[in-house]
């Protein structure tokens, strides 16, 4: 996770960016098939087991509704946060909410307020010509370095716009500056880089527990598939960090989120050497929480896989200007990813 940020930081590196581009799309199918292939199938054989019993209601479909749940939960984590942040930027530059409830009436209001407030400079005035069925109302001097305020009738779809002229200027609602609308984008890039490393790091707890109680060959084979598969979904994380936008001190930041994926793996092995004697791995406590969070950290890989990597990476404006044949290189490499 730390090539990509120090490619970005330590320009003296010189580490060829095609090379990590590859990287994040190979990591982007790894996870994407760790979450269908590894997690959600080893979560039905825990909760299956027949040594839960009765315990889970005799059902079959939990793996399936915790993944579900686990979706939700981030879809509804992810609106929540982005929709808190950007009321919070709105109304630090004034400017309007998405249309909330109400909006209508305050639009009207507003609307009401500046009508009131229209006035004219000048000597004499020419009365307004519009034909019904106009939405804005202008009052003209007639003189030659008259300026007029207009209004705008509360109409349904009225346009929030601020026009000026040499003679004329007319008053409008705030609107969102190209400024705003790219510094809101960037703060949804950073939650949902924030989301996918929370779903990696639960699965790499489970992993190091699961990599530390194994013994013999099982631990030789769960060692260099771990260690493969942690440096892929590492290459897609550090991608996705190195593009978050800091305001301040962004190198640091970026060097502690890295530094999470990479202690976090060690963690979880530190956990199972500390219940490796009193663990055991067909009890009915040991089954239920291990599918339990099996199936959970399918659902965080599935909706991070699909929504934050697979659709937003392959439909940014940088991979639609790529060449022909890196295009079909970043498809080459996510499907080698999800073989693997």
């Amino acid at each position: 996770s730390y090539l990509p940020v120090l490619g970005r930081y330590v320009p003296g590196l010189h580490i060829p960016k095609v090379m990590l581009t590859l990287g994040k799309f190979l990591g982007t199918g790894v996870i994407i098939s760790t979450a269908l292939i590894h997690m959600l199938p080893g979560g039905t054989e825990n909760l299956g087991n027949p040594c839960v019993g009765g315990r889970m209601g005799n059902y079959g479909g939990w793996p399936g509704v915790l993944a579900m749940m686990a979706i939700f939960a981030m879809h509804l984590m992810e609106f929540l946060l982005s929709n808190h942040a950007m009321g919070k930027h709105a109304h630090a530059h004034g400017l309007p909410n998405d249309l909330p409830a109400g909006a209508a009436a305050t639009t009207t209001k507003q609307l009401g307020d500046l009508e009131a407030q229209a006035h004219v400079h000048g000597t004499s005035t020419a009365s307004d010509s519009l034909s019904p069925g106009h939405d804005r109302k202008l009052s003209v001097s007639s003189s030659g370095t008259n300026h007029a305020h207009g209004h705008q009738e509360p109409q349904e779809n009225c346009d929030a716009i601020a026009v000026h002229t040499h003679h004329t200027h007319v008053h409008g609602l705030p609107f969102i500056t190209p400024d705003s609308a790219s510094e809101m984008a960037a703060h949804k890039h950073r939650l949902s880089t924030y989301i996918l490393e929370l779903g990696i790091c639960l699965h790499s707890v489970i992993i190091g527990v699961t990599l530390s109680i194994a013994t013999g060959t099982e631990f030789k084979t769960l060692l260099i598939a771990i260690c493969f598969h942690q440096f892929c979904e590492g290459l897609a994380l550090g991608s996705r960090i190195a593009q978050v936008k800091y305001k301040r001190h962004g190198f640091l930041r970026a060097a502690f989120n890295s530094a999470i994926f990479m202690l976090i793996t060690p963690l979880g092995m530190i956990i199972g050497v500390g219940v490796r004697y009193s663990y055991q791995p067909n009890s009915p406590a040991a089954l239920i929480s291990m599918g339990v969070l099996d199936s959970l950290s399918a659902g965080i890989l599935i909706y991070t896989g699909l929504v934050n990597l697979l659709a937003e990476e392959f439909g940014t404006l940088e991979f639609r200007n790529y060449r022909p044949i890196l295009k079909v290189a970043c498809f080459a490499s996510c499907f080698v990813g999800a073989a693997v």
